[in-house]
């Protein structure tokens, strides 16, 4: 019996050929953000997209044991993904397909040192590649100081921040940066709950020892997201507090991140807060429009993707706290794009992208995004917006900047509004907006181009 497939004219097999790698690339980036690497290279790497047709995506291995371990292991996750890029439900079959030698299983990659470090280190993330500016620049020069000067700089050296806002590019800069000027250097990176899977590995195949000495053996070592150990893990806690020991008393270098200070990861036992606190602590907060932009920038040329620059404004607006729901949301243009057949403009983009909930909100405007897009629109210098100069077109753009503070920022008082340009009294907000509210009801052009500047804010 012939399978549907091949009843299909060759122009739809090959567009949903077309399809099928489409939805997968972005499938693929979507699970390499959440799955360890070390796992995630060897059971993902091999897979290949074989069909979609909007329902269902077919995936191909050419290893019996990697589709198994897919399906037992992956599948929803797979399918949470595909679902969220295509803004549908979205079901994945598995087939075996014979063909090339069987890889390594996941239980022999973690008993190899050597692979297991070139597969977690990942090349793109260097310190040339991270975009800097405000929320990270404190974290950016610490990193690089640790990569430069190893064991000389600050020990240990704790980066922390929310997700997705550049905690692991950096731990991989550091790497990277000692691969490339240091190949004599031992380096291990390694994600707190890989670290936790492989002792569990370790004490299962009666190798304890043979994994700290693999962990003892290197010159820096890169610890990563350390929230995600166990409260009641008593054991890796008291492994993890030994390694430390062992590696600050031989003067090697320890970087280590976390989503909050040590101090506020109350799963930690307290001698290890306090040995996390007794180096360097720098901080990265979420990137600011201007570094949203660059980001966005950077990330659409890497896709040699066509983004036009109100598009790209739009994503920085509406998308204000993770790096990585900027580069998911890329993704899903992409893939609209292709499978559209349709260029990425606003309309588009705000349709595709109707389901990603939004992180900004009237609260997170700042009076720094309105004087950066009120200095831009009127064509005034953001130092004489908080100036004393009566001139009438800055004294227009001061009024503006006041009454969009006034409206959008409404847990702001009207005094702290008066003195973030300057000025010491509250009613002169009260005059700036009841002088902008006549203007406008006698110039419709002001008032359009006012509606653009709060919507370009409030999104």
């Amino acid at each position: 019996m012939h399978s549907e497939a091949s009843k299909l004219p060759d122009s739809q097999t090959e567009q949903e050929n077309i399809d099928a790698a489409v939805m997968w690339q972005s499938v693929y980036d979507t699970l390499s953000r959440s799955i360890p690497a070390n796992f995630f290279n060897i059971f993902f790497d091999s897979v290949k997209a074989k069909k979609y047709d909007g329902k269902q995506l077919l995936l191909s291995a050419d290893n019996d044991k990697i589709v198994d371990h897919l399906r037992n292991r992956y599948l929803d996750k797979i399918e949470e993904a595909a679902s969220h890029t295509a803004g549908k439900s979205v079901k994945i079959a598995l087939l075996h397909e014979p063909g090339q030698a069987e890889p390594a299983s996941e239980s022999s990659a973690v008993a190899a040192p050597s692979d297991l470090d070139k597969i977690t280190i990942n090349p793109k993330y260097t310190f040339d590649r991270f975009i800097r500016g405000p929320s990270n620049e404190h974290a950016y020069a610490a990193a690089l100081g640790a990569a430069e000067n190893p064991s000389d700089y600050h020990n240990p050296l704790y980066i922390y921040g929310n997700v997705g806002v550049g905690k692991t590019h950096l731990m991989m800069a550091i790497a990277n940066r000692l691969i490339a000027n240091k190949p004599s250097y031992r380096v291990k990176y390694s994600p707190a709950e890989t670290f936790q899977n492989e002792l569990y590995d370790a004490i299962a195949r009666k190798s304890v020892n043979s994994l700290k000495a693999r962990y003892r053996n290197v010159d820096v070592l890169l610890f990563d997201d350390i929230q995600f150990i166990a409260e009641r893990a008593n054991y890796i806690q008291e492994e993890i507090f030994h390694l430390f020991n062992f590696l600050y008393q031989q003067k090697k270098q320890i970087v280590i991140s976390g989503d909050r200070p040590p101090q506020q990861l109350a799963t930690l036992h307290d001698r290890l807060q306090s040995r996390f606190q007794s180096g360097l602590i720098v901080d990265i907060k979420a990137p600011n429009f201007e570094t949203r932009l660059a980001i966005l920038q950077r990330k659409a040329s890497e896709m040699n993707l066509s983004v036009p620059m109100e598009v790209h404004k739009y994503l920085a607006a509406r998308f204000t706290q993770h790096v990585r729901i900027l580069e998911a949301a890329l993704i899903k243009l992409q893939f609209t794009s292709q499978l559209e057949k349709h260029p990425i403009d606003l309309q588009m983009t705000k349709i595709a992208l109707r389901d990603m909930p939004s992180e900004s909100n009237g609260q997170q405007v700042s009076i720094d995004e309105i004087l950066r897009v009120v200095s831009r629109t009127f064509h005034v210098n953001e130092d004489e917006i908080k100036g004393s100069s009566r001139v009438e077109n800055i004294v227009l753009a001061r009024h503006a900047c006041m009454y969009l503070a006034k409206n959008l920022i409404p847990t702001m008082s009207l005094k702290g509004i008066a003195e973030a340009f300057g000025k010491t009294d509250h009613t002169t907000v009260m005059h700036a907006e009841k002088k902008m509210i006549e203007l406008m009801d006698k110039d419709n052009s002001l008032r359009v181009q006012m509606e653009e500047l709060s919507n370009e804010l409030k999104f």
